[in-house]
């Protein structure tokens, strides 16, 4: 059965979404059941392994990062507009430029580079937010979430430990004044205004691996953990090639990059080749993993023609 990862999808399903045929075809006519525990923490448990020992953070950092931290927190910037400033924009929605990203960095391990802090920059969506190991100003900001795995029903990672909201708060003032924003402001664009760290822990000492091709906009954390070894198999860059892999597990986009322009390509590299695979006898199942379910359609669930398509909001 092949694993295609898709949470967050259901969030972008209550807005205008455009309609999905493949995709909605498998989640019509395959069998739901709810997701007990997080996407991140559920594809370790598929590949045989403990969740508690492959935390978020580290393990992503790991998928995409030359020399990852051993000990860090995943990190969406958020933003706001001023006149909202209450209301958080994720980061999919700011189009953050990748100097803009290294320059509030920069001015983030000026502020608490002493402290042993300091802001990786993966992509201008997605930060980690690392720290010496043994340094007890940072272990002191910084701890982790706890459970590191969890997520609310709004697909957004929980809110950060007390001591890492009095560090949001900081850099929330640290990035307001910054010419960074100063110039977004002039240009109307929305404000960098702050961080959201998650997922934090520390991984067990690894040898240095070679950090594995990935495919755009994948899953960060489905890397690391083939970097690592904690799972086989390599990155396919559409679902024609998941007859060549029928147990494989697909994570295409990360869920800070996911939004309505990124969903066409859904349908048209996996729902619809992976559809096409089912009906033809290539695959014996299809499960598609969403932020709350669980959804599996083997093939002779892809003849119950009478389960129609619907759109997404009544499907996820």
């Amino acid at each position: 059965m092949f694993t295609l990862f898709l949470p967050g999808i259901e969030s972008a399903a209550a807005e205008a979404l455009p309609r999905m045929p493949a995709l909605e075809r498998l989640l019509a006519r395959g069998r739901a059941r709810p997701l007990e525990v997080s996407p991140w923490a559920f594809l370790v448990q598929l590949a045989g392994g403990d969740p508690a020992r492959w935390p978020v953070g580290p393990v992503s950092a790991a998928g995409e990062l030359a020399a990852p931290p051993r000990a860090c927190l995943r990190v969406e910037p958020l933003g706001a507009l001023e006149e909202q400033a209450a209301f958080r924009l994720p980061a999919a929605r700011l189009a953050i430029a990748r100097d803009e990203a290294l320059s509030l960095a920069a001015a983030f391990l000026e502020a608490f580079g002493g402290d042993g802090l300091r802001l990786e920059i993966a992509t201008p969506e997605r930060w980690y937010l690392a720290w010496a190991d043994g340094h007890a100003a940072a272990q002191a900001w910084c701890g982790f979430p706890a459970p590191a795995l969890s997520m609310p029903d709004d697909e957004r990672p929980a809110p950060p430990e007390a001591p890492l909201r009095r560090l949001s708060s900081e850099v929330e003032l640290l990035f307001h004044a910054h010419p960074v924003n100063v110039a977004r402001h002039a240009r109307g664009a929305p404000l960098i205004a702050g961080l959201h760290p998650w997922g934090g822990g520390a991984l067990a000492a690894t040898e240095a691996m070679e950090l594995p091709a990935a495919t755009a906009g994948e899953e960060p954390y489905l890397a690391g953990l083939r970097r690592l070894g904690a799972i086989s198999g390599a990155a396919a860059p559409h679902a024609r090639n998941a007859a060549a892999q029928a147990d494989g597990i697909a994570w295409p986009l990360a869920i800070e990059t996911l939004e309505l322009r990124q969903l066409a390509r859904i349908e048209q590299d996996w729902a619809a080749p992976l559809l096409a695979l089912l009906r033809r006898g290539r695959l014996d199942g299809v499960r598609i993993v969403t932020g709350r379910a669980v959804h599996e359609t083997r093939r002779t669930d892809a003849l119950r023609i009478w389960r129609r398509p619907r759109p997404l909001a009544e499907l996820c």
